[in-house]
């Protein structure tokens, strides 16, 4: 079904009209919210003019069309009925400024992640560098969750906000998310809900996956150590250059990928050498650590054989 949206350059919307019962709008990409907002009032028999577009934390400004709103097929989108505008509500607007506008699946959380230089055993390819060896669609992903639901995998993620409150993907944001505290931990970042009755003021985050359309209440477990090899940095294990990649938070930023690190978390299962840390329970060192405890076994080895020789 999706090829054929893609195919007919449509987009296929879930509309929830003052967070009711959602209903389907087949639309053309180049539509614009106005145009959105038209075909919504003749539907529930209100004006237009009253109405408010609400995806992902921002409201959606007039001019706007769909292509340039980062807008997935099979997207819900909250419309509200809502009072006259006051001073204050003026937050979480998306103007139009000729180019496309940032959403939340595009906010980057990551940037600091990935190491900047040639550090420890981590190699970043500065000149000509390679393509990632991983087709996949985390060419754009921002975030990374494992899907428990039908993925059973590691899959590009989208990051979604709701009212506290009520629970109603209603609210506007006061100001984007700019590091993974403000999203992981609850009450740093306020907004405006727009549901009728409701008073909300704290914006509450969750993660989706990006690989197939989602109910509201299925959510998913964000992985905040794996991101996109944008930097394209070897894995510290293998060499090759892949994405997404798993970055250790050691000194040196060391950089494994997905194969790689799936190996070694086997490796050290079978041998019992998960550490418990009190705080995040059984975890595991960063695998250049335990390269370097090789390597020193390997030279302690090596000369206790020579020692012997000599004596001999």
């Amino acid at each position: 079904m999706t090829s054929k949206y893609k195919e007919y350059n449509t987009a296929l919307l879930f509309v929830r009209f003052n967070s009711s019962h959602g209903f389907p709008m087949e639309v053309d990409s180049d539509t614009s919210i106005f145009q959105l907002k038209e075909a919504v009032a003749k539907r529930q028999g209100v004006p237009a003019d009253q109405l408010r577009v609400i995806f992902a934390g921002k409201e959606l400004s007039n001019d706007l069309t769909l292509k340039n709103c980062d807008l997935p097929q099979q997207s819900i989108v909250h419309i509200v009925q809502n009072r006259q505008k006051s001073e204050n509500e003026n937050c979480g607007v998306l103007p139009s400024n000729g180019g496309e506008p940032k959403s939340l699946t595009r906010v980057d959380l990551n940037t600091n992640l990935l190491p900047s230089d040639s550090s420890g055993l981590a190699v970043i390819l500065d000149n000509k560098v390679p393509t990632p060896s991983d087709n996949s669609d985390a060419k754009y992903s921002s975030f990374y969750i494992f899907c428990k639901s039908s993925c059973q995998a590691v899959k590009p993620g989208k990051l979604r906000v709701r009212c506290k409150t009520c629970k109603h993907g209603t609210l506007t944001l006061a100001r984007d998310p700019s590091c993974w505290e403000d999203v992981l931990i609850p009450n740093r970042i306020s907004g405006i809900c727009h549901f009728q009755n409701c008073s909300g003021e704290i914006a509450e985050f969750y993660f989706k996956c990006g690989a197939h359309p989602t109910s509201d209440s299925e959510t998913s477990v964000p992985l905040n150590l794996i991101t996109t090899n944008s930097r394209y940095i070897s894995c510290i294990t293998c060499t090759d250059v892949r994405t997404p990649v798993l970055v250790f938070p050691c000194i040196h930023h060391h950089v494994i990928c997905l194969g790689c690190f799936h190996l070694y978390c086997v490796t050290m299962l079978n041998n019992r050498q998960f550490v418990h840390d009190p705080v995040f329970g059984y975890s595991l060192p960063c695998v250049g650590f335990i390269a370097l405890l090789y390597l020193l076994c390997l030279i302690f080895i090596e000369r206790a054989i020579m020692m012997w020789w000599l004596r001999c």
